[in-house]
């Protein structure tokens, strides 16, 4: 179900072990973490919430709460042509929409559907579009979208006959990456917005969770799932052919939910590691990786870097 999978990144069975006591001080890592902050969706107490992680002071930063709503949270993502935050929420019918946040956590637009559940915002750099997918609440079918802030309602890509589809990914105004479901899990898909011509890139396994540029391109990173192993596997573009695609991280139970830097040179994820899911910075030019420090979480989805 999406309403599962619009928190819980689709694995809802992937759960964190309980809160960890706060760490000791110790001395400050030579690792600098570039301009701006973390956003996240955390539960705590049994809530889910949108919060922020602050570098300042080192080593272990600050955490700084944005919402405090009755009703769950995920997917946020920071849209600086709007100067808005974007996420999934649950609505008092039960239903998910999608709301664009102020800095300050209040509610600056609301959009949902009549047909179903809407989540995984992803805004375009370039205009008012946002991507986004639909699910059906009695049959679970999903549809990828897409809808025009403020004024629009969500615009199906493709029909029902279509197979089911989910997250997408910007690389130019007339193309997206988009998940398919397939009979061996799901492919990771090209398509052109104006003609609907769509072509697989990557198949076999579970290949979902595509990530772009918060600005639109390269680099792509898209998570990767065969047997009980995940990985994140960056892509390089073909123009006639499947792209090619690079181990990113591997080696570890399970990595996923990759987000890129704005600066286009970092990679964000969570890692499974020691019995729960850890929030990990990786360079890109040489691999160094940091694991972020956040305390007093039960559960930490959707992580992303922005600069407000």
């Amino acid at each position: 179900m999406l309403a599962a999978g619009l928190l819980m990144g689709g694995l809802a069975d992937l759960r964190a072990a309980p809160p960890e006591a706060e760490p000791a001080p110790g001395p400050r890592s030579p690792f600098s973490y570039p301009a701006g902050r973390l956003l996240f969706s955390g539960e705590r107490n049994g809530q889910w919430d949108l919060y922020q992680w602050v570098p300042e002071p080192g080593p272990h930063g600050t955490i700084v709460p944005l919402t405090r709503t009755p009703e769950p949270e995920g997917n946020p993502v920071w849209w600086p042509r709007h100067r808005l935050i974007l996420c999934s929420r649950r609505q008092p019918d039960g239903r998910w929409g999608l709301v664009a946040l102020r800095l300050d956590g209040t509610t600056a637009w609301t959009l949902t559907d009549p047909l179903g559940n809407l989540g995984w915002p992803q805004p375009s750099p370039w205009d008012d579009r946002i991507l986004a997918v639909r699910e059906d609440p009695v049959t679970g079918f999903t549809q990828p979208g897409w809808c025009v802030f403020p004024d629009g309602g969500f615009q199906p890509i493709g029909g029902t006959e279509d197979p089911a589809g989910g997250q997408m990914a910007w690389i130019a105004p007339d193309e997206i990456l988009v998940t398919r479901v397939s009979p061996q899990g799901s492919d990771l898909c090209h398509r052109l917005l104006s003609t609907g011509e769509e072509r697989p890139l990557v198949q076999g396994g579970r290949n979902w969770l595509p990530a772009a540029a918060p600005s639109g391109g390269p680099p792509f990173f898209f998570t990767r799932r065969v047997g009980q192993t995940g990985s994140i596997f960056s892509l390089r573009p073909r123009p006639d052919a499947p792209w090619d695609y690079d181990p990113c991280t591997l080696g570890r139970p399970y990595d996923w939910q990759p987000a890129v830097t704005p600066d286009r040179e970092g990679l964000l994820f969570l890692s499974l590691r020691d019995g729960r899911f850890r929030v990990v910075w990786r360079r890109l030019d040489d691999g160094h990786e940091q694991e972020i420090p956040l305390t007093g979480f039960t559960g930490i989805y959707h992580p992303t870097w922005f600069v407000p």
